[in-house]
């Protein structure tokens, strides 16, 4: 006979059943949860409709692959964190699906847009129904010389513009050059990135075999943070690749760590410490500096002779590249 107070195993009880109250918040939950998907649906759909009503055949060489899912776009707006009448560029904005969502967030916008094709279908479509909010340059980004003028340069304090674009994977590295150093021009910038250089842009612990100048000039002037893959279902033509989301903070001016020399010169040395990554960093600097000051920049930075150019943090280089010009200039 089983005592009274014995307690009776949990398989042995009946099925557990909901309160009248949890049952109305699950069915609740369940509703909202509906709502979300035939939304999120719905959404997509107008982004595929408004890729199909283009009637353009994407072109590979151009790097086309146009966004279609409706929770990046938003994703994108919203790490963006858009104010009504923020200032932003667009490169590359395609049928207009990102450039819609801007637009729609209170952003004026200018856009680059180098396919006359899309670029002709923009001027008759959104731009006409945002006029005065959109404009639109017709032309290679990389080649364009208006973008000095196109934005104002801020103060520190003041709002600065942002940058919310789709840009081909192949000019990623390009249009960094250009955008990171206008850090008192820009205060944002949310890009898609093939996911595996995103991946090595974020990183700034050296010492991985995938860190390299670009790494070093990336948080030189910035300080990148990843925000969420993007599968390559989310694109049409899909992409060959995995692609992500990725933002970048520039530094405004002051900001910058002081360097005894250029921008350009720092990252001329940066590279020449780059030439042969599997060696020592020491047989980089012979290409830079005399031994003397080699083996006087190397004790300095007290990390050991066999240490590899991918071992040193951005820190570290500006160091490096500090102390061996101050010591040419004595000597």
């Amino acid at each position: 006979m089983k005592p009274r107070d014995a307690v009776v195993p949990s398989a042995s009880r009946g099925a557990y059943r909901l309160s009248a109250n949890k049952k109305r918040a699950k069915l609740e939950k369940q509703k909202e949860s509906a709502a979300r998907d035939r939304e999120s649906r719905s959404r997509d759909g107008a982004l595929i409709e408004r890729v199909r009503d283009a009637d353009h055949e994407a072109r590979r060489w151009l790097g086309q692959h146009f966004l279609v899912d409706a929770s990046v776009v938003r994703d994108a707006i919203e790490a963006a964190a858009l104010r009504e009448g923020d200032a932003v560029l667009e490169i590359g904005p395609g049928t207009g699906n990102l450039t819609s969502e801007l637009l729609k967030a209170g952003a004026s916008v200018l856009a680059v847009e180098k396919d006359r094709n899309l670029a002709e279908k923009l001027r008759s479509g959104l731009c006409a129904e945002y006029e005065g909010r959109l404009t639109l340059v017709e032309g290679d980004f990389l080649k364009w010389d208006g973008l000095a003028t196109a934005f104002e340069r801020k103060t520190p304090g003041q709002p600065r513009a942002k940058v919310v674009a789709n840009i081909p994977y192949n000019i990623t590295t390009d249009v960094l050059k250009v955008l990171l150093p206008m850090g008192d021009v820009f205060e944002d910038m949310i890009f898609m990135f093939q996911e595996e250089v995103a991946q090595r842009l974020v990183r700034d612990d050296a010492g991985g075999g995938d860190y390299r100048a670009m790494s070093v000039r990336v948080h030189y002037y910035s300080k990148p943070y990843y925000i969420r893959p993007v599968p390559p279902t989310c694109f049409m033509p899909p992409p060959n690749v995995d692609s992500c989301l990725i933002g970048f903070r520039p530094k405004e001016p002051h900001e910058l760590l002081p360097l005894s020399g250029t921008e350009k010169q720092f990252f001329t040395f940066v590279q020449a410490c780059f030439a042969q990554k599997r060696k020592m960093l020491r047989n980089n600097l012979k290409a830079v500096c005399d031994g003397d000051t080699m083996e006087a920049a190397l004790a300095m930075l007290d990390r050991g002779e066999k240490i590899r150019p991918q071992e040193l943090k951005m820190e570290e280089y500006v160091r490096l590249f500090n102390f061996i010009r101050e010591r040419d200039r004595r000597d």
